[in-house]
């Protein structure tokens, strides 16, 4: 009789073993008639055979493409009746289990090709399921035998992604979405208890006599281990005037002072309106004005009345800080402070996460809580964490960085970031433009950004890039290296992560890649569709450890100069952009041999056409990768989830159809966000179905753009494209043949990656082509 196989989702619906009826294996049928491995195996063996001869050993890179055949055969296997039934000889197991063990080995790069040859051999053969089973057994007692290689770190090109608070914009700034994309930012790199903080950062410096000073005259109000003039009970309004009382008293000539926010109304800049129970900026002296600006603030203050929700009051302070950073796109770090009840805790928040010393009682240790509250009034730009790079003459703002000749070059900088994220822990990167010395108007783009020091630089990738012919990429024009995170922590000890307990549930669930993959991604390749051969990989899951993530503080200045992509001011102008920036992808993978990974609407910039023949030019190559070249030991990158191609969000290795998917989601996006801003229309959708592309889990988000990439009339992507403003339906038919051409059809949605890249680049550059004459046609 033939084997019955279970689809892959046994490995969450498994039959009790008593619950079967008697199974029998028989010895003249093969076991895999039913599934198309027997093909998969045979172009493995094939192309085995012809790159390396029927005897030779693979190595390196070369065993990517057939580890995805294998894992196909072993969860194949897997998911058969027998192996449920049949009893492991290793382990008091059954053969499924085992078979789980050894497909996670194969996952983690524990895999040699030549292992599973014979295998291979009896399912091209066809043979009865006898034999292929005692093959099964003979690999799995020689693999239990082996002894597991080291666990190899996470790659470059299959670091993990992490989920950031970037996506919420606008309405959607809503404490509680905000906190749990906060949570999923520092949830694994907020450090409590570092020991060297209070010694390294108020202590030694030209100020510390003066602290002490003030400390000694106002000792005589500490008596039998209290403040007298403290307020007691500790309600916030009685703390806030005792704090402005001390300044005024002792601190009133002091760089920096003290404030408060009465109402939402007093703080500008702030995308989401929000009072501040105490920050710091610069003194004014006395003054009536009661508005501030967000980009005035150095260090914010939180005081509750009790010590009972640390991780809310932490989360609560993240949302300013998270704001701040928008403001203030390339300050290096902000302090922070919360007082809850008599415990005061000291943060300081930068591009890895926060990190502190343990808290203290403010009336057991008197002179520390006089030393930390007058010490962050008397700090220098240096020690609160702000940028010293940029520098200020009568003319404006300017920057001096390296060329690659070894000499220097003058810049001025705009005012504010064209680009900027909205994120705590992620890579911060903001553009500006910028102009040399000799020119009257912007030609150049400065950009900042905190990148993995474990990562190729994105300079030599720009190099490399421009030596090798790429057209439509940003050129270099010179870089500098301005900070550490290294740095910036030395002489710390980090201690325990932070003890978060009872995580959102969408935090919880996001932080890994999911168990298992959807059906047709499991199940079908892009090979059944043409003869093309499959390029992908799972991710491996990041190891946990306590070490924070190292980043360096870099500027690197790049021509042309351009606007960001979101200004786009017409659907014509948006698809020439989109098209030229495709045309310019191509020729970066093609002629670079460099892949970009991080296709979103900030790292298109729009230019002038006239100068080198593109309007829309890729910048930002921090996330590429040369292909073929070693591992990083990046521990982790980030993202944006809305524009993130569904296999990515299921960790399989990126490939340059991915980054070709999240062109299309650009599209989308760039439609039904921001095309309301362009529209004559008043309004667009209060809610939106793009919501689902950034909230959840990566499976969840998978899973939407799974269903907004389906093949119905009623569903899927007409659900995006009802969000179209009017002014954008001749935007749909294009949207519609890009699909097919991703997301093609034969018995289940296709998400593969072609061999050969034009297979996809062609169709779709012909594609908005002929979107782009259509318009041009339409309008006269």
């Amino acid at each position: 009789m033939l084997l019955s196989v279970w689809h892959p989702a046994f490995l969450q619906n498994t039959r009790p073993r008593d619950a079967a009826p008697k199974l029998r294996l028989n010895e003249n049928k093969p076991v895999l008639t039913s599934f198309s491995l027997e093909r998969y195996c045979r172009e493995a063996e094939q192309s085995f055979i012809l790159a390396f001869g029927p005897s030779s050993d693979v190595a390196g890179d070369q065993e990517h493409d057939f580890q995805d055949v294998i894992s196909r055969l072993i969860l194949a296997l897997t998911g058969t009746r027998a192996a449920f039934h049949l009893r492991s000889k290793t382990r008091s197991e059954d053969v499924a289990s085992e078979l789980v063990t050894l497909f996670r080995r194969i996952r983690n790069d524990d895999f040699t090709y030549d292992r599973y040859r014979p295998l291979v051999k009896l399912v091209i053969d066809r043979k009865p399921d006898v034999e292929i089973w005692s093959a099964v057994f003979d690999l799995i007692t020689t693999l239990s035998r082996a002894t597991p290689p080291a666990s190899v770190p996470a790659g470059f090109d299959d670091t993990p992604i992490t989920h950031t608070s970037a996506s919420q914009q606008g309405a959607e700034q809503t404490r509680k979405l905000v906190e749990e994309r906060l949570f999923e930012e520092i949830g694994r790199c907020t450090y409590p208890s570092v020991e060297g903080f209070v010694e390294k950062h108020f202590e030694g410096k030209d100020w510390t006599p003066r602290a002490l000073k003030i400390y000694k005259k106002i000792k005589p109000r500490y008596k039998d281990g209290r403040w007298t003039d403290f307020p007691d009970p500790l309600v916030q309004d009685g703390v806030v005037d005792w704090w402005f009382r001390f300044q005024d008293e002792f601190l009133s000539g002091e760089r920096h002072r003290y404030y408060k926010t009465s109402s939402p109304k007093e703080l500008t800049r702030a995308e989401v309106r929000r009072q501040i129970d105490l920050f710091v900026k610069r003194n004014e002296g006395p003054s009536t004005n009661t508005v501030h600006d967000l980009k005035d603030v150095k260090i914010i203050g939180e005081l509750k009345e009790s010590s009972k929700d640390k991780k809310g009051t932490l989360l609560h302070i993240s949302r300013y800080i998270r704001d701040i950073f928008l403001c203030q796109p390339i300050c290096r770090y902000i302090p922070a402070f919360t007082l809850c009840g008599r415990e005061m805790q000291l943060w300081i928040f930068d591009r890895s996460g926060p990190y502190g010393p343990k808290r203290f009682d403010i009336h057991d240790e008197p002179e520390r809580f006089i030393q930390v509250i007058t010490g962050y009034l008397m700090m220098n730009d240096e020690e609160l964490g702000l940028d010293t790079f940029v520098q200020e003459d009568p003319a404006g703002r300017f920057i001096t960085l390296e060329r690659g000749d070894e000499s220097h070059i003058k810049l001025r900088l705009e005012l504010s970031a064209f680009v900027h994220q909205r994120a705590i822990v992620c890579r911060g990167t903001s553009c500006f433009l910028a102009k040399t010395l000799d020119s009257e108007s912007h030609n150049c783009v400065a950009k900042f950004s905190w990148t993995s020091d474990r990562r190729k630089q994105e300079a030599d990738l720009l190099r490399l890039a421009y030596q090798r012919g790429v057209q439509g990429v940003a050129n270099l024009v010179g870089h500098h290296q301005i900070a550490s995170i290294a740095d910036m922590r030395s002489g710390l000890t980090f201690g325990k992560l932070y003890p978060f307990r009872g995580p959102p549930s969408a935090a919880s669930s996001s932080q890994s890649f999911p168990q298992s993959l959807q059906p047709s991604l499991a199940s079908r390749s892009f090979s059944d569709l043409q003869d093309l051969s499959i390029a992908r990989k799972p991710s491996k899951r990041s190891r946990s450890n306590n070490s924070y993530d190292h980043r360096t503080f870099r500027c690197l200045v790049t021509s042309p100069a351009g606007r960001s992509m979101r200004t786009y001011k017409s659907p014509l102008e948006l698809l020439v952009v989109l098209r030229d920036a495709i045309r310019a992808h191509k020729s970066l993978y093609l002629t670079g041999n460099i892949l970009h990974r991080d296709i979103s609407e900030n790292n298109i910039i729009i230019t002038d056409p006239e100068k080198d023949g593109f309007q829309g030019v890729l910048i930002d190559l921090d996330l590429a990768k040369e292909l073929r070249t070693g591992r990083s030991g990046a521990r982790c990158r980030t993202g944006t989830m809305e524009f993130m191609a569904i296999e990515v969000l299921l960790g399989i290795s990126h490939t340059y159809r991915h980054d070709l998917e999240s062109f299309f989601y650009v599209l989308l996006w760039l439609c039904a966000r921001r095309g309301w801003e362009k529209s004559n229309s008043a309004t667009g959708q209060s809610t939106s179905q793009l919501r689902a592309w950034y909230t959840g889990n990566y499976e969840d988000i998978a899973n939407a753009k799974l269903g907004h990439t389906s093949k119905t009339e009623s569903g899927g992507l007409l659900f995006i494209l009802r969000e179209f403003p009017p002014e954008f339906d001749c935007v749909k038919p294009l949207c519609w043949e890009l699909r097919a051409i991703l997301f093609p059809y034969r018995d289940g949605l296709f998400t593969g990656t072609p061999k050969d890249p034009e297979v996809l680049y062609e169709p779709i550059l012909r594609a908005f082509d002929s979107a782009v004459d259509d318009i041009k046609a339409n309008e006269g």
